[in-house]
C-alpha cells in the first residue's frame, strides 16, 4: 500500500475503502443568529454577537428604519420621538455600553452633567463629545399623561387621591375589589399578557386602562 492509494482486501467479508476516516477533514459549519427587530434590544444582541463570538447575526426589520419605537424621525424640519421612551438603567455596564456608541449631549446651560430621574430612581450622567451631532442621546424633560373620561391621568399610573377622585367612587370600588380578587385568586399559569396584567392590577383596572392599549400597540390580548 502506498500513500493514499486505495486499500484492497481479498478476504470475504472485508470491504474496499478509499481514504481512512481519520483522513477526512471536518469543516465546521458557520453559526448564524437570526434577530427579529432592529430596535435597541435587537441591535444590542447583533453587536454583541459580532464582538464576542464567531456567530454571524442577521437582523430582520419590517420597516426601512432602525431604532424601533425609540428612534427619532425628521418630519418637515422637526424631530419627533416615535415612542417617547425613556432610557434609564441602574447598571453602569448598560449605561456605559450605550454612551460609548452614542454620547450624551451637553446641557443647554453648558453644564457637563445631567440628573436623570425615572420611577423614583435617579442617577447622574456625564455629557460626552461626538463627531456627528446626530449620533448623541438627547436629554429632555417629559411628562406623560393618559387622556380618559375627559381628564388627564398621571402615567405611570398611581392610585393616589387625585387619581381616585377622577375615577369616581363607583369605579374606584370596582378597581379595589378587582385588585383584591387578583391577589387572593391569581390566574395560574400566566400564559398571556392579559393574565400578567390582571394578576397585578385586577380585572377592572385592566379593562379601564390596559386592555385597549395593549391590543392597539402590541396586537395581543
Amino acid at each position: 500500500m502506498r500513500g493514499d492509494a486505495a486499500m484492497r482486501f481479498d478476504k470475504p467479508g472485508w470491504r474496499r475503502a478509499s481514504l481512512p476516516d481519520w483522513r477526512r477533514k471536518v469543516v465546521p459549519q458557520a453559526k448564524t443568529a437570526v434577530i427579529i427587530g432592529a430596535g435597541p434590544a435587537g441591535l444590542t444582541a447583533a453587536l454583541e454577537f459580532a464582538r464576542r463570538s464567531d456567530i454571524k447575526p442577521i437582523v430582520l426589520e419590517a420597516s426601512q428604519e432602525i431604532g424601533g419605537i425609540s428612534r427619532t424621525i425628521r418630519h418637515n424640519g422637526n424631530r419627533m420621538d416615535i415612542g417617547g421612551h425613556r432610557f434609564f438603567s441602574k447598571s453602569d455596564r448598560v449605561m456605559n455600553w450605550w454612551t460609548e456608541l452614542m454620547p450624551i449631549s451637553g446641557c443647554e446651560d453648558g453644564a457637563g452633567e445631567h440628573a436623570v430621574r425615572y420611577q423614583n430612581q435617579e442617577r447622574t450622567v456625564v455629557a460626552g463629545a461626538s463627531a456627528d451631532g446626530d449620533l448623541v442621546m438627547l436629554v429632555r424633560p417629559r411628562k406623560s399623561r393618559i387622556y380618559f373620561l375627559r381628564n388627564f391621568f398621571n402615567y405611570p399610573l398611581s392610585l393616589d387621591a387625585a387619581t381616585l377622585k377622577l375615577l369616581g367612587p363607583v369605579r374606584t370600588v370596582k378597581i379595589g375589589m378587582g385588585y383584591m380578587w387578583a391577589k387572593f385568586f391569581p390566574r395560574k399559569p400566566e400564559k398571556t399578557l392579559e393574565d400578567f396584567l390582571i394578576n397585578r392590577f385586577g380585572v377592572e383596572l385592566y379593562l379601564t386602562f390596559f386592555k385597549s392599549y395593549t391590543e392597539k400597540v402590541w396586537g395581543v390580548p
